[in-house]
């Protein structure tokens, strides 16, 4: 990734993709958390309480984005 933030359990990551024609981003949000064998996980799913953070994050990616391009 060329950018990720991570706030709580919540991260996102930007990613350059690239071809002869084109440049472009992709984003990934993903949350971690422990399943019942205390083992690190990823999920792309979201509980109420996770939203703040995806919130922000998904604007701080934005920006990064945004600036980027200028």
């Amino acid at each position: 990734p060329v950018f990720t933030r991570r706030l709580n359990r919540v991260e996102v990551a930007i990613w350059k993709n690239e071809s002869e024609e084109a440049v472009w981003h992709n984003v990934t949000v993903q949350r971690t958390y422990r399943d019942e064998k205390g083992e690190i996980q990823n999920t792309s799913n979201f509980r109420m309480d996770d939203l703040p953070a995806l919130a922000f994050l998904a604007v701080k990616a934005y920006d990064q984005m945004a600036t980027d391009d200028e």
